[in-house]
């Protein structure tokens, strides 16, 4: 396959705030250094050939396919030898997008910074969130922050619509009292359904449920609810208005605790005022099987899991001897 590099966009976000200038070049394929550099300053590019203003460079080459390999994270101290040779290097390593049979480079150019270590430290890179922005960050930490367990959220709306949907930002925020936690990024139904009446459901996802759970990830108005719309049998809870998830082998039900708005995003807590379990999930201890339970998580881009090898150790406690 002949490796081109279609478009090259080069962005150069320069340490001062608001300060931020994109230049864009078409080079021929299996272009040299040379041909790079000529087209980057027909393109108005060219003072940043300017050794200072390269020397902190952070490259992504943004594809689809790139994402999902390897080489796309091989960049080397190499890249911070000029923008022509980091557009022209990106060519020679044969970084090429298998539908499109080319290579598109999104460049950022950080001035100012002491040097490519900034950046590039051996075999680890260093990402700046800033500098990043934040579509790209988040991808970062949804993929490495895994696996994530699901909260199931069963709420009612003010009007009387049950909504059910699922939030990966989740986990157990206290133990006494006991309060979980989750997470709406932006401003979802079941944060809106939550601050209108304060109660919900935290139903477990297991993995029957695998496509009913995605599918009532889909954005449906706020007067439609997720239980009719994708199938889902529900049953009445015992302390709270909104239904739980029958074939749910475990949920908690709470009351609204207390909210806290962090930039574009709202944790939710809830008290847990009651818990249901199957018993099929049970040990014969009562306690909860993981292999029983099947829990789904989620991780990055469309990928989910499920649970795995399970392996057992003890606590070792501390002796108070060095």
């Amino acid at each position: 396959m002949q490796t081109v590099i279609d478009t090259a966009t080069a962005s150069v976000a320069l340490q001062h705030p608001g300060e931020f200038t994109a230049f864009e070049a078409t080079v021929p394929a299996g272009a040299t250094v040379e041909q790079v550099r000529a087209a980057l300053t027909a393109a108005g590019a060219g003072e940043l050939e300017a050794p200072a203003g390269l020397a902190g460079a952070h490259v992504h080459v943004r594809t689809e396919w790139l994402r999902r390999t390897a080489a796309a994270a091989g960049v080397g101290p190499e890249w911070s030898a000029g923008l022509a040779g980091m557009l022209a290097h990106a060519a020679s390593r044969g970084w090429t997008d298998e539908a499109a049979g080319t290579v598109r480079a999104h460049v950022v150019v950080v001035a100012g910074a002491p040097d490519a270590s900034r950046w590039l430290t051996g075999r680890r890179r260093n990402l700046d969130p800033e500098v990043l922005g934040a579509g790209t960050f988040y991808r970062f930490m949804t993929a490495t922050v895994v696996p994530r367990p699901i909260a199931w959220v069963s709420t009612r709306s003010a009007a009387g619509v049950d909504n059910l949907a699922p939030h990966s930002f989740f986990t157990v925020a206290c133990v006494d009292p006991p309060v979980l936690q989750f997470t709406s990024v932006g401003r979802k139904d079941s944060l809106r359904n939550v601050e209108e009446t304060g109660e919900f459901v935290v139903n477990l996802v297991s993995e029957p449920q695998f496509e009913q759970t995605n599918a009532t990830g889909t954005a449906y108005p706020p007067d439609t609810g997720e239980y009719d719309a994708v199938g889902i049998a529900q049953e009445p809870s015992l302390r709270v208005a909104p239904p739980r998830v029958a074939a749910s082998p475990a949920a908690f039900e709470c009351v609204l605790h207390s909210t806290v708005r962090l930039g574009d995003s709202t944790v939710v807590f809830g008290r847990v005022v009651h818990a249901v379990v199957d018993t099929g999930v049970l040990d014969d201890d009562g306690h909860p099987r993981i292999d029983r339970l099947a829990p789904l998580a989620r991780l990055g881009a469309d990928e989910w899991s499920t649970v795995g090898r399970v392996r057992e150790i003890s606590r070792i406690p501390y002796d108070g001897r060095g």
